[in-house]
């Protein structure tokens, strides 16, 4: 049932009785007589509620033996109006005056209205209840009998009213919850031991007023009151006795459970549930501070009972800031906004009636906070709490530190792991590690491919056990003999090398891999195991074949034209000798470009070098594309002309001057166009053209060579940016070192660009450029001219 439902039922209750009190008035008129009588057990009634025993989410008192004593003398209709009366005063004190009692209180006025109805309504019913007993078993009022007769109306009064009082009382708990109810329930004893057994005191007052007089009366109702503060205190103290007995076992029990666990949800469980046995903790949570992030994280958080997940936050100015900041506790028992405005504390999240929070301290520092809070009761927290919380608080902090220094160990540890594990699935290198008895511990994927035999079945098993699938040993496997492997192993133990390493050919295809045994030894020294690690060689053979052949490679182009220069010179002295000089011009031109193509390819290689460290400066200004283009067809033209090949330069109209290295992109296009001459066939065609980028506008262009030559096949299109990559296609005419389109990638990156081929065999190849434009306004510079640099 919600709250607000609650207070319109128990207003609507103690209207009821209100009007059946009106109605009975009306009926059955009270006299003046005993108006200082029925004040004077009014403000008793008072008294006796508002300092009972707290228990059961409510009071113990002496309520009922004051209410009945009341009904022996004065009779129903008073004694009604004065229970009524006197629980909507005690209501009114407690709502006005919350310090002065320690009864925990829902805040708000609709709290204390609920409060007030429901003792008016209990208590009032109970004594009409009880009153309609009485008479029918006989019994009358003012109270006066002595005789047998008359104990059995007084027992059926006391039992009646006992009875409707706990069954009232029960009702009102069920409306709150299966819990409070479970609470009332257990504690039904206590309740009938506190305010059953003092019943027997009513009829001998009653007796005693009626008897005696009012001196005698009032004597033995100050005893009365006396005794309620005495029963009240030993009361009291019995509770604080009882919760120093549980806040010492649930101290016991934290600290056992700090002890036995590294796991900080299990550490933070543990504290929830003692914290659950010390006080409310329906609504509690537990908050860690991290300083690097400046962010605060909610571990573990309770509202009305249940865990919920709480995102974490950075540190604002709420109340687990507050006690970050200060490093000391913080107790509110009621009126939250007053005390946030004293304190200059933001209200973050919902507004608690109550609350408490406990720095968790740690080398000096705050690392967090524990905090219980309740959102419908006042004065639920006391300096008790406040005190046992900080001592659970001073014991979990420790607990809480070394859980995370744990839960960080165990994650670099993780890491690690998956680092070591990515580490050995990726590297080529097949690893294998191995005990003194030869058992194997780990191997990767890569050495399992080296002797063809999956991964798992190698773990566990030892070098000398044949393979599950029946064949040889895994020692034989890596092309070892038990002796030679411990021959290996006994020289590396003695220290006369740090490594054994050998090639071998293993697998069925034979491939050379190099063999390198390391032993791995122990903080002391002493040899724990054996790592094996097998590399393939293959590559690296093949690496250096091609390297050989492609230096012989270079060194036959570099003494081709060194060849001709000599024989150029030699020719070129044997006709001056001769007097015949019509020869010699030709010759030193043979000789001149010679001598330039020699240059040329010992500065490729030199410029190839600079793009590829980087320390290669390019000076980048604005480049027309037409003229750039016109120019490189004017120089190729002669090597077009001669084959019929038709080079045309197709240019859009508008377009933006490139932003480049002028001689760089003009060795760039160059390179391109004459690559396109070496390919197309006699007759074909190469086209150099520009465009806008289409989807790019004027901020990058496009530029490129299509050829009618025969093409590149798939396969190769990848490869042909690379260092010394050639072309292996009939109806070249010239060959180069390989260098040209690897030039032409660097330098295109070099300027921000991209170069790609798109070609199909048959139809032909259109190399394309993509590079940055120069923004507007930019003055065009020179262009370079005459002969460019060809790879």
């Amino acid at each position: 049932m919600t709250q607000r439902r609650r207070t319109v039922v128990l207003s609507a209750g103690a209207i009821a009785i209100l009007a059946v009190l009106v109605v009975l008035s009306l009926r059955f008129p009270p006299g003046p007589e005993n108006l200082l009588l029925g004040v004077f057990f009014a403000l008793l009634i008072v008294f006796t509620t508002s300092f009972g025993i707290p228990m059961a989410g409510g009071r113990g008192s002496l309520l009922p033996t004051t209410t009945i004593t009341a009904y022996l003398i004065l009779g129903i209709v008073p004694t009604a109006w004065i229970a009524f009366l006197g629980a909507l005063i005690h209501g009114a004190i407690r709502y006005i005056l919350p310090d002065k009692l320690d009864g925990r209180l829902e805040p708000g006025f609709p709290a204390a209205v609920r409060l007030a109805s429901a003792n008016a309504t209990l208590q009032t019913t109970s004594i009409l209840v009880a009153g309609a007993a009485y008479q029918a078993l006989g019994g009358t009022t003012p109270f006066a009998g002595t005789t047998w007769r008359s104990i059995v109306p007084v027992a059926g009064l006391a039992v009646s009213y006992l009875a409707a009082n706990l069954l009232l009382a029960g009702i009102y708990f069920g409306t709150a919850g299966r819990e409070r109810l479970g609470t009332y329930v257990r504690s039904l004893n206590r309740v009938l031991v506190y305010e059953g057994l003092p019943l027997v005191f009513a009829p001998l007052m009653a007796l005693t007023y009626t008897r005696l007089g009012l001196f005698p009366f009032g004597m033995m109702t100050l005893a009365i009151i006396i005794t309620s503060l005495g029963v009240r205190s030993l009361g009291l103290a019995h509770q604080r006795l009882e919760r120093r007995v549980q806040e010492l076992k649930s101290l016991q029990a934290v600290g056992q459970a700090l002890n036995a666990s590294l796991d900080l949800g299990t550490i933070l469980a543990a504290i929830h549930v003692q914290v659950g046995r010390l006080m409310d903790a329906e609504n509690f949570y537990v908050a860690l501070y991290d300083a690097e992030t400046d962010e605060v994280t909610f571990p573990l958080a309770f509202e009305e009972g249940k865990r919920v997940s709480w995102r974490a936050r950075r540190a604002g100015n709420g109340l687990t800031e507050y006690v970050l900041r200060t490093q000391a506790p913080l107790l509110i028992r009621h009126d939250l906004e007053g005390h946030l405005r004293t304190l200059g504390i933001d209200n973050i999240g919902r507004p608690p009636a109550s609350w408490l929070g406990v720095p968790l301290l740690a080398t000096g520092r705050a690392m967090g906070v524990i905090s219980v809070q309740s959102f419908s009761s006042q004065q639920s927290y006391d300096l008790s709490h406040q005190e046992v919380l900080s001592i659970i608080a001073a014991q979990a902090s420790l607990a809480i530190q070394n859980a995370g220094l744990y839960a960080r160990t165990d994650a670099d540890l993780a890491r690690r792991v998956q680092e070591l594990d990515s580490i050995l699935r990726t590297v080529r290198e097949g690893v294998l590690l191995f005990d003194d008895q030869h058992r194997v511990l780990m191997a990767n994927r890569a050495l399992a491919d080296f002797v063809g035999v999956a991964q798992l079945e190698l773990l566990s098993h030892s070098l000398h056990d044949p393979c599950p699938d029946g064949r040889s040993s895994l020692l034989s496997l890596l092309d070892y003999s038990l002796r030679s492997l411990e021959d290996d192993c006994r020289a590396l133990a003695a220290g006369a090398t740090l490594f054994k390493r050998d090639e071998v050919f293993l697998g069925s295809a034979g491939k050379l891999v190099e063999r390198t045994l390391t032993p791995v030894c122990g903080r002391e020294g002493q040899v724990k195991g054996w790592l094996l690690v097998l590399r393939d060689l293959t590559e690296e053979r093949e690496l250096v074949q091609w390297r050989e052949e492609m230096i012989e490679l270079l060194v036959h182009d570099l003494r081709s034209p060194l060849s001709v220069i000599v024989s150029g010179l030699e020719l070129m002295e044997l006709e001056l000798e001769g007097g015949h000089n019509h020869g010699a011009a030709t010759v030193l031109g043979l000789a001149r470009q010679s001598s330039q193509q020699t240059m040329r390819l010992v500065n490729d290689l030199l410029d190839v070098s600079r793009l590829e460290s980087g320390q290669m400066g390019l000076a980048c200004t604005a480049v027309e594309v037409e003229p750039l283009l016109q120019t490189i067809a004017t120089r190729l033209g002669p090597l077009a002309t001669p084959v019929g090949i038709l080079l045309e330069v197709e240019v859009e109209p508008g377009l933006p001057c490139l932003w480049v290295d002028a001689y760089v992109i003009d060795r760039v296009m160059h390179n391109l166009a004459d690559n396109a001459l070496k390919y197309t066939p006699n007759g074909g065609r190469v086209c150099l053209w520009a465009r806008r980028e289409p989807e790019g506008g004027d901020a990058r262009l496009l530029m490129g060579v299509t050829d009618s030559g025969p093409g590149i096949p798939a396969g190769v299109r990848s490869r042909i940016f690379e260092k010394f990559q050639q072309l292996d296609q009939a109806g070249g005419r010239h060959r180069g070192a390989g260098l040209g389109l690897f030039f032409c990638k660097l330098a295109v990156a070099a300027q921000g660009g991209e170069i790609w081929v798109e070609s199909q065999v048959g139809r032909g190849s259109t190399f394309m450029v993509r590079l940055p434009a120069a923004e507007q306004g930019a003055v065009a510079s020179e262009r370079p001219s005459g002969e460019c640099d060809s790879f």
